[in-house]
């Protein structure tokens, strides 16, 4: 979901200098103006977009290289859709005459390829190239669609409204209205959090733009069902998300700039503090690093961009002595002046305890944060590529170094892996097992059927980033036997104190490339085989975890281990764990 065509969104500062008001509709607006250094700026940023717009089809292309959950394709050169209208905005931002028909040009042939059919499962929607229409693709659409791309619609109406030509504002008119009847026929749930928000906001503009009166009262009731489901869990569904908060406190600074209904108002800037709040818990001074854990994060150090938002949010008191990344000038974020000791003046050491999830099974997160690293671990979770239930952080803010644990699948991230954990301080108790009724490079999206895949390759991972050489890790003298090695001054103790899949014989090897270096427990290599989940009576993996300065004692890796029932009984270091060593049905909410 996340779009590779947004470096001109980090540059943009709208300054609503004469704004279109209307109380009684609880809404205002104005056209974008840039000064002279922003305008710069991104018209910097538009170099490289503008060599990839292929004027014959009026989009922008983009190559592809992988594997994407809503994509036929894996290679080849495609045009996009989302990127093409947030490369429309940024032209109209621009204010240079020279390119204001190319974007109206974008705009109108984005249009015309959203699925407009009344009958149609997608109507209001749009396919993320247009070499893969709706009606022929094979993987699923993605419904946020409706969502991203009506709020850059919003965008060209709220910030340009008297440049739009009169057929251009009719059409643009009709697919928000579109786009908006799909949120509103899709209804996430307040659990999806970004596009919950999201799909607030392009509702809640859309319905009062074109007084829509049942539109205005859905947008008004979710907005507040958001609200008071944010509340009674104390934070968002998608917890210490360093991508999707970024986006919720986004999404809800467009609804500052441009909601004045007064109580929506006052949840707003609710919803907006609980963002920013569950950032400053979980920053890590020493490397400059979210700490984990992370319900969904697309990398596992965070970007340049990140230190752009701090350094604007904090009116340049947080200053890490680098250029600003260019984010920083997008929005005037504005961090709650009560956490600045957070991210200035932080108390070490301390424990970060968070309920994410009351549902059981319950999800809490457990950051453990030092003068030297952080370590931090949900106790439950899957081990889906986007979540990070097992991070660990070291180094400086120059060169920070992490440790992440993984199960991979023919070497991507396998989401039908469930991770189970205790933690206190810097020692962790953990498990990997295993379900069915989960998916397998995506939790959802392509689920594993009749709980069978083909695999060339299954391992656990132990994996070292920014900078750790495999030389300097060490493997295990035998499957069980405990490790330690030193990094950065730091220790690191790790026992692999139960390895079971079937039958299998593993072994432990390392290994490494120019992104990260890792010690990998193989389960199976060789020849594709068929693996039926169904059949496998016992699959568990566990180990224990210590991470010091160099030189401190550190305690046995040993656990007590029993099982019985098809319960796996761990102790260790006054931390327990009960873990299934069956295959289990997985919970809906990991």
């Amino acid at each position: 979901m996340r779009n590779s065509i947004t470096v001109w969104i980090g540059i943009v500062i709208m300054s609503l200098t004469t704004l279109h008001a209307k109380p009684e509709d609880h809404i205002q607006y104005g056209p974008v103006t840039l000064t002279p250094g922003e305008t710069q700026i991104l018209r910097r940023s538009l170099e490289g977009l503008h060599r990839r717009y292929d004027p014959e089809e009026a989009l922008i292309t983009r190559t592809l290289s992988g594997y994407n959950y809503h994509t036929d394709a894996q290679s080849g050169v495609m045009h996009e859709l989302r990127g093409s209208f947030s490369y429309a905005v940024a032209l109209l931002d621009l204010g240079d005459e020279a390119y204001t028909q190319r974007a109206f040009d974008i705009l109108k042939k984005g249009m015309s390829l959203q699925d407009k059919d009344p009958a149609s499962r997608t109507c209001g929607i749009w396919p993320y190239y247009m070499e893969e229409p709706l009606a022929t693709k094979k993987s699923p659409a993605d419904y946020n669609w409706a969502d991203f791309i009506g709020v850059s619609l919003l965008e060209v109406w709220l910030g340009h409204e008297a440049r739009i030509p009169d057929p251009v504002k009719a059409e643009i008119q009709q697919s928000l209205m579109l786009a908006a009847r799909s949120i509103q026929k899709r209804n996430v749930g307040p659990g999806y959090t970004n596009i919950a928000i999201m799909g607030t906001y392009m509702t809640f503009m859309t319905a009062h733009l074109f007084d829509l009166p049942e539109l205005k009262t859905y947008a008004r009731d979710r907005l507040h069902r958001f609200y008071e489901y944010t509340l009674d869990k104390g934070g968002f569904s998608e917890y210490n998300s360093p991508t999707y908060t970024i986006v919720a406190l986004d999404e809800l600074l467009r609804m500052k700039q441009h909601i004045i209904d007064p109580g929506a108002v006052k949840e707003i800037d609710v919803l907006y503090r609980t963002g920013w709040d569950m950032i400053a818990r979980h920053y890590h001074r020493p490397t400059a690093q979210w700490a984990g854990p992370h319900s969904r994060s697309y990398r596992s150090l965070v970007s340049a961009d990140f230190y752009g938002i701090l350094h604007q949010a904090s009116n340049g008191r947080i200053d890490l002595g680098r250029a600003p990344g260019s984010r920083d000038i997008k929005k005037k974020h504005t961090l709650p002046e009560s956490l600045l000791p957070c991210f200035l003046d932080p108390r070490y050491p301390r424990t970060e305890i968070d309920v994410f999830e009351k549902s059981v099974p319950q999800i809490i997160g457990t950051t453990y944060l030092t003068d030297r690293y952080a370590l931090s671990t949900a106790n439950r979770s899957s081990l889906w590529n986007q979540r990070r239930p097992f991070l660990a952080y070291w180094g400086s803010a120059e060169l920070p170094q992490y440790l992440q644990v993984r199960f991979l699948h023919d070497d991507y991230d396998f989401s039908s892996a469930s991770f189970y954990s205790a933690q206190k301080e810097n020692h962790v108790l953990a498990a990997v097992n295993f379900n069915t009724g989960g998916g397998d490079k995506h939790i959802s999206i392509d689920r594993i059927k009749d709980g069978t895949f083909k695999a060339r390759n299954l391992r656990l991972r132990f994996e070292f980033g920014g900078g750790v050489s495999a030389e300097s890790l060490t493997v295990p003298t035998s499957n069980l036997a405990p490790v330690a090695f030193v990094i950065d001054d730091l220790q690191f103790n790790l026992k692999l104190y139960q390895a079971v899949f079937d039958t299998w014989p593993g072994h432990w090897e390392t290994g490494g490339d120019d992104k990260a270096a890792w010690i990998d427990y193989v389960v199976y290599t060789g020849p594709e085989i068929t693996i039926d989940l169904n059949r496998i009576e016992e699959a568990i993996f566990g180990f224990t975890f210590s991470m010091g300065p160099a030189g401190e004692s550190l305690p046995s890796l040993e656990p007590a281990v029993s099982i019985e029932n098809h319960v796996m009984d761990v102790t260790w270091q006054a931390l327990s764990l009960q873990v299934p060593i069956n295959i289990l049905t997985l919970p809906s909410h990991l």
